[in-house]
């Protein structure tokens, strides 16, 4: 079954990889370092979660085989133009990209040459992790309640931060940490896609619930990115063990506030596009960098930038090159890449 476009999940897709790019510009961009890794890896499982139950009425090898035709097939065909990419710009010897090479394999978080493509394996393993559980669990609930005591198990339990410090193979134990994000996307889906139709006939009271909510989610989620979150601190100070879960609760207000944004852009097609070619524009982060700082080196200068608003434009920028420039060119010789496969898969 074909997953159906939401036009908003796209949008808040592609606010997910500016920040994405943003935060992998390095502390020069001030607080919105430190701000968007509250929540940018989350908002991806979020939104894969949202479509979950596309593959409810598939086999759970059928679903798996999907999903890895989705996701860690472009994973092995980005990482070849990443390896080719480094070694065009680097001077490194034949050992060295082995290496880089047994690394990509692995997949590890912080191990790779290009950081963001840990993402592919991550959310490849939370995908089938969330079809175990459907299958032994079958209801959302259940499914929810499990992918929480993996989430307390991966933090308290696991001898590496899975949320940033990931140590197994393809990040599953990141993948533990993560799957709660992606529960929470299956569960709320069909009520969050009713939600967001509120710009079709929505009367002065629902009206007047939206904007005061979003003011008071807007005003957290600014307290939050100012380093100076009161609510935070006292519910952690008082509730012993909160401090556990509230890493959740933050990420998923911010979400929130991320999909009343996406909402309200809803309807500028070039934004919802993007939004549809995140994968791409994951694997492609390092690709795009190299470029930029090549194009800048032949005119004289250097790119370098500091403070949140330049990080904001350069990351759209690097986004409009990957889109405008790079897939055109990827996508063809992408179609070729799984016309092998296809020829290699009919000769086994």
């Amino acid at each position: 079954m074909e997953k159906t476009r939401v036009e908003w999940v796209d949008i808040l897709k592609i606010l997910g990889i500016i920040a994405i790019f943003c935060g992998h510009l390095g502390e020069g961009t001030g607080k919105l370092h430190g701000f968007v890794f509250y929540y940018h890896v989350p908002l991806f499982f979020f939104a894969s979660g949202i479509f979950a139950d596309n593959l409810k009425n598939l086999s759970f090898k059928d679903a798996v085989k999907k999903r890895f035709g989705q996701i860690m097939i472009p994973y092995i065909y980005l990482t070849v133009i990443n390896m080719v990419v480094i070694i065009a710009t680097s001077d490194k010897d034949f050992i060295t990209y082995l290496k880089y090479i047994k690394q990509f394999i692995f997949g590890i978080r912080n191990q790779i040459p290009s950081s963001s493509l840990w993402f592919f394996s991550c959310i490849f393993c939370a995908g089938v992790l969330f079809e175990i559980l459907r299958r032994l669990l079958k209801k959302n609930i259940l499914i929810l309640l499990a992918s929480a005591a993996l989430y307390f198990i991966s933090i308290t339990l696991f001898p590496n931060d899975p949320s940033m410090q990931p140590s197994w193979i393809w990040n599953i134990d990141s993948a533990c940490y993560y799957l709660i994000y992606y529960a929470l996307g299956c569960v709320l889906h069909t009520k969050l896609l009713r939600l967001m139709n509120w710009k079709q006939g929505t009367d002065k009271k629902a009206a007047i619930f939206w904007i005061i909510g979003t003011a008071l989610l807007a005003g957290y989620v600014v307290s939050v990115y100012l380093q100076e979150d009161i609510i935070g601190s006292i519910l952690n100070r008082t509730i012993p063990g909160f401090h556990m879960i509230y890493a959740v609760v933050r990420a998923m207000l911010i979400i929130f506030l991320n999909l009343i944004l996406a909402k309200i852009l809803e309807g500028f097609r070039p934004l919802a596009y993007a939004g549809t070619q995140t994968l791409w524009l994951c694997g492609n982060e390092m690709v795009v960098k190299k470029i930029l700082e090549a194009a800048a080196s032949v005119l004289g200068m250097q790119i370098e930038i500091t403070g949140a608003l330049p990080a904001i434009l350069y990351a759209a920028v690097m986004a409009a090159v990957i889109i405008r420039v790079l897939l055109p060119i990827e996508k063809k010789l992408y179609q070729k890449y799984q016309q092998n496969l296809l020829r290699m898969e009919s000769m086994v």
